[in-house]
């Protein structure tokens, strides 16, 4: 499988496998091998290890393992780059050791554990040092064929579920805190970025692995960088069928249950009392970059199962549209914003070249 989804997924023949010993084959009772589906992502948001080198590392790793659960994989293990500035200078050194006690920290929790890697220090120049960027890489294993899963929506008339909360309100800035809305529309990257629990997203990866392994997902897309609006938009229009020929397919999203009233926190360390929940904010809602969220579609008579299934997990899951058209609608509390795919397409696709030009 091409990449282009949450992970690239290749297949490994069993002839291009080492054989295995007559030995190791009495242990494990079979001296087959079958062929292995192996899922690999690369992950690091510099901005969120800037402004907190711990909890952005932290969720650098966080990403890569939601990316291989959303393509049906488990991890296996990982590898970094420490892309980091002088260890000379104090404040600086201080960077590189929060970013390595946070990769440290995730990777135990994700069971990836770290099978080498290198660092890349002394990155700056007279105008400043660059962002820490601990880059992640972490490859995981899809048990069968059937439980690949990719980004992009399937059918008209599949129904759109959000997995996760749809902004930790826990967080004083909603998970706007370093993210794309604020870099893009006023420049800034300041404040605290996302939090990143370790446990409510072994939650999440765990309850998004079943689903996928009963049957139950037509696609799935973590909510990164960009927040909901984007990953939704990259649902719709991230299908590659052959060269210079995307794949767009539409969707309408209703978002004003949680944009017009308050929603649960997202995990246990937020307030208890349900008077704390409050309105949304439109732009935290649509460009929030909060952790632990996944957007995925099923066939329309499954959504209430997937819905019932994810609440018992523990996962908050919303069913908040169904696919079809050819444009991205969003409803909200605010009004409704409709976007033809065609012209999504042509600004994701070829601004890297424009940039370029």
């Amino acid at each position: 499988m091409l990449p282009g989804s949450d992970a690239a997924v290749i297949r490994i023949k069993a002839d291009s496998l080492p054989v295995m010993s007559a030995e190791l084959a009495a242990k494990v009772g079979d001296a087959t091998v079958a062929e292995k589906l192996i899922a690999m992502t690369v992950d690091c948001n510099g901005g969120y290890v800037y402004l907190d080198p711990y909890e952005g590392a932290k969720a650098a790793v966080a990403e890569a393992c939601r990316n291989l659960a959303c393509s049906g994989a488990v991890p296996l293990g990982a590898t970094d780059n420490l892309n980091m500035p002088s260890p000379l200078k104090p404040e600086l050194f201080w960077q590189i050791k929060e970013s390595v006690r946070g990769l440290a920290d995730a990777c135990r929790a994700f069971n990836a554990p770290v099978t080498g890697g290198n660092c890349s220090l002394y990155n700056q120049n007279p105008a400043g040092p660059i962002d820490p960027t601990p880059t992640i890489s972490v490859v995981g294993l899809i048990e069968k064929p059937e439980h690949v899963t990719t980004q992009w929506f399937k059918d008209e008339g599949d129904a759109i579920i959000l997995l996760g909360a749809p902004v930790d309100q826990a967080d004083p800035l909603l998970g706007l805190g370093g993210s794309s809305y604020l870099q893009v529309l006023h420049g800034q990257k300041n404040g605290s970025p996302p939090r990143c629990d370790l446990a409510t997203a072994q939650t999440l990866h765990t309850t998004l692995l079943g689903l996928i392994q009963s049957g139950l997902v037509q696609s799935a897309h973590d909510c990164s960088e960009g927040g909901l609006a984007v990953a939704l938009a990259e649902s719709s229009l991230s299908q590659l069928v052959a060269r210079d020929t995307p794949r767009l397919i539409g969707a309408t999203v209703d978002l004003t249950v949680l944009s017009g009233a308050g929603v649960p926190p997202a995990s246990s360390q937020a307030p208890e009392d349900p008077g704390a929940s409050k309105s949304l904010r439109l732009d935290a809602l649509l460009f929030g970059e909060t952790q632990s969220r996944v957007v995925i579609s099923c066939k329309p008579l499954d959504a209430a199962k997937v819905v019932e299934r994810a609440k018992l997990m523990g996962v908050p899951a919303q069913l908040i549209g169904k696919v079809g058209g050819n444009e991205l609608v969003i409803k909200t509390a605010a009004g409704e914003f409709a976007a033809p795919l065609a012209g999504l397409h042509d600004a994701w696709w070829n601004s890297i070249a424009r940039a370029m030009a």
